[in-house]
């Protein structure tokens, strides 16, 4: 198992546990017995059932060592479990479809009479409780629900956003016209835009710009409400909300109502906004962000809002900031902003990011570590980019000067270079004579004599 599918599976309990950790659940255990009740999609393993005791211990590992303690975390018994697999658990759920009045003692038996069932391997205590979590689960249900659609509003400010991005107008930069693309982070209890910007794309790193100015403005949310968008399952912006303890949750596929109080507010911008803008005299970005910016301090969060009860968002915000999870330490939310890689240095303590060569300590050699860097670190020399292991940094990898290792001093197996002894008046004596004795005098010769 690499570290991608380590790290995926931590983000998918952390996503289990989290409803626990931000306090919307009034009894923990009878929660976890509920989310114990149906199969988890967990990522390398597939759909498997967990008991309730085994999403206790989740939130124990977090609590003792955050997201990386779930990381970590595996089971004592992995690869020797006995339970039922699917395509078993699908033929037990098929024939007590069928025939919903056999006695499971009769079904169980059956299935062995057959050679389905290993009686060594599986007991019939183990398919009771299969069949009963699948009724506590609904599957036998013979009407089945449609879900409800009700709307909701949460008590206190900070805690759910909601998310999403909206096609902005056209503006011309140059001689070309630009799509504009307005990102933004709404608070559901007072409606106030805790960050809102129109960009030229709508990728991940405006996605990651918009949410961190949200965050050093106006805390750290408990949950965070988006659509199903790329950018919004991207596995970055999972670590990222949970590096800051706060929950992701994606709407419905075509379900849009969930997000209703954003979509209103685009619905806001559109209507009083973009209606009273001339396009033609937006020069570039700025321009356009700088008229939106005053539109939104001088009209829509000083406006009476009738889903608030004729108060202002900036009323209700300012009513309920005690409530914000103020950021306090910006070195340790720039940390969790960083991007996250795996990769494998090589036997020369080398690696690759985007084309770019980083060169490490020796002691990497051979090991797939992770690097968190920021996008405009890359190329830049004067920049190390940290590496970590179990969420602690333990190096840095820097960009390779090939021009500067030329000149570097190599040590290697059968290449010992002794220190030269240092100068001084008995050594330098020494040279002077071997000198002077390794030559012919020829005033010596006519006197029949030689100093060879």
């Amino acid at each position: 198992m690499d570290d991608k599918t380590r790290n995926a599976i931590a983000l998918k309990k952390f996503s289990i546990i989290s409803p626990v950790l931000n306090g919307q659940v009034p009894n923990n255990a009878e929660y976890f017995r509920q989310v114990a009740s149906k199969p988890i999609d967990m990522p390398h393993y597939g759909m498997r059932r967990y008991s309730y005791k085994t999403l206790e211990s989740w939130l124990c590992d977090y609590n003792k060592q955050g997201l990386d303690g779930l990381a970590r975390s595996f089971r004592s018994d992995r690869g020797k479990s006995r339970k039922i697999s699917a395509e078993l658990g699908e033929e037990i759920a098929a024939r007590r479809k069928a025939n919903p009045k056999v006695p499971i003692t009769v079904l169980y038996e059956q299935m062995v009479a057959e050679g389905m069932i290993d009686p060594t391997n599986i007991s019939r205590p183990t398919v009771y409780r299969f069949i009963e979590d699948l009724s506590l689960a609904g599957e036998f249900g013979d009407d089945v629900e449609k879900p409800e659609s009700l709307r909701f509003s949460h008590e206190n400010v900070g805690d759910l956003w909601q998310g999403d991005v909206m096609y902005g107008p056209y503006i011309t930069i140059g001689k070309r016209k630009h799509q504009t693309y307005l990102h933004m982070f709404i608070d559901d209890a007072s409606r106030y835009p805790v960050y809102s910007q129109f960009y030229l794309s709508q990728n991940f790193e405006t996605l990651r710009h918009c949410f961190k100015e949200a965050i050093l403005r106006r805390g750290i949310p408990r949950l965070v409400y988006t659509d199903n968008a790329k950018i919004y399952r991207s596995q970055q912006f999972e670590y990222i909300c949970a590096s800051l303890g706060c929950t992701l949750l994606h709407s419905q596929p075509f379900e849009p109502q969930g997000r209703g109080k954003v979509e209103r507010m685009f619905r806001t911008v559109r209507m009083r906004f973009l209606s009273m803008l001339d396009p033609a005299t937006i020069k570039d970005i700025d321009a356009l962000n700088q008229r939106y910016f005053k539109w939104l301090e001088e009209d829509y969060i000083r406006k009476a809002h009738s889903g608030l009860r004729g108060q202002t968002p900036h009323d209700v915000l300012m009513a309920g900031v005690s409530n914000l999870k103020l950021v306090t330490d910006t070195n340790l939310i720039n940390e969790c902003f960083l991007l996250r890689i795996t990769r494998k240095i090589q036997h020369d303590a080398t690696t690759q990011i985007n084309n770019v060569l980083y060169e490490t300590d020796t002691r990497f050699a051979g090991k797939r570590v992770e690097i968190r860097y920021e996008p405009e670190w890359i190329n830049d020399v004067s920049k190390a980019l940290p590496i970590y292991s179990d969420g602690k940094k333990v190096g840095e990898a820097k960009v390779v000067r090939f021009h500067d290792n030329s000149h570097v001093k190599r040590r290697f197996k059968g290449n010992r270079r002794k220190e030269a002894p240092p100068e001084n008046q008995d050594t330098a004596h020494t040279d002077k004579d071997m000198i002077i004795s390794n030559t012919i005098s020829y005033y010596g010769m006519e006197k029949g004599e030689s100093d060879v």
